[in-house]
């Protein structure tokens, strides 16, 4: 039994695509087609794959043999490990952030690590927190710091790192919402009329958003899809609306003095800063565990409430 033939099997199971699979191994598809060809042909030419549907799904066998395999490739990690110099890794480390984190992210964390592993050449893009996670699974990326709801998903094979709480908030401008000048309680109902400046489908908040009005059967007024927060709140501050952001970003925002923060009574986004990596260890092991505890720190040192 071949190890890269077991390699090919997982990476065409996790990504659900030899073509995927072929990317993440830097290899040509014929190359990848025949790893698993030959993965199957040792297992007696019991079939991993229903090739009767498109794309090809893994059999109830195909499903059992992937979690033997993942156990050992993750057991083969750790082997490689204990003989290399894992102290101090070198390379292309792939870091994803999410839209929102970047001043968060790429300061201080960054920084620190970059003096800690001077042979690592630092590759950092931005993303929804959904596509970080699928890019993570898929090998594009080593890791990614992203920005989780309840709308999100982390599949099997990946682990998650909860690195704090942040708090995401609706900001709206002093001559919105007559609510609040008449002083009462606000509801979501109240915000019907208003116009929203919120990032394009793919946002993991404004998906939340769009739960919590659909769930009351209320309307959503889009006033505009705006890609990125601090365009937003600048809209915001010269043209009046509403918005959702995390309080950290308003917080640095030069436009916080124009805006306030709305106390919505049926309304609040439990959301965490996350970091997202395969669950196999792997080289850069020890600059992603340095990556985690700056951000840990970070987030105590400038937390995200009011």
């Amino acid at each position: 039994m071949n190890l890269q033939d077991i390699q090919a099997f997982v990476a065409v199971a996790e990504t659900g695509s030899v073509n995927r699979a072929a990317a993440r191994l830097n290899l040509t598809q014929p190359a990848t087609t025949r790893r698993v060809q030959n993965f199957e042909a040792v297992l007696a030419g019991a079939p991993l794959f229903d090739r009767s549907v498109k794309p090809a799904t893994l059999t109830a066998l195909g499903r059992h043999v992937l979690e033997h395999c993942r156990c050992v490739l993750v057991a083969v990690a750790e082997l490689k490990a204990c003989a290399a110099n894992a102290s101090n890794p070198a390379g292309d480390l792939r870091v994803g952030v999410a839209h929102g984190l970047g001043e968060f992210v790429l300061t201080s964390p960054l920084d620190a690590l970059r003096r800690s592993f001077p042979l690592i050449r630092m590759q950092v893009s931005s993303n929804w927190s959904a596509n970080l996670i699928d890019e993570v699974r898929n090998g594009a990326i080593e890791c990614a710091v992203g920005l989780l709801t309840d709308v999100h998903t982390v599949p099997t094979g990946l682990q998650r790192l909860s690195l704090g709480e942040e708090r995401v908030v609706i900001v709206s401008s002093p001559e919105s919402v007559p609510a609040i000048r008449c002083g009462n309680k606000i509801r979501l109902r109240d915000l019907t009329e208003e116009g929203w400046f919120l990032n394009p489908r793919g946002c993991g908040c404004r998906a939340a958003l769009e739960r919590a009005f659909d769930r009351q059967n209320l309307p959503l007024q889009v006033a505009a899809e705006v890609y990125g927060e601090d365009l937003q709140l600048s809209l915001l501050a010269h043209s009046g609306g509403l918005g959702l952001v995390p309080y950290r970003q308003l917080a640095l925002s030069p436009h916080r003095q124009k805006l306030r923060v709305l106390d919505v009574a049926d309304f609040q986004i439990s959301a965490t800063v996350t970091l997202v990596r395969n669950a196999v260890p792997g080289r850069f092991d020890p600059a992603i565990a340095l990556l985690v505890k700056e951000l840990e720190g970070k987030l105590d040192d400038n937390s995200g409430s009011a």
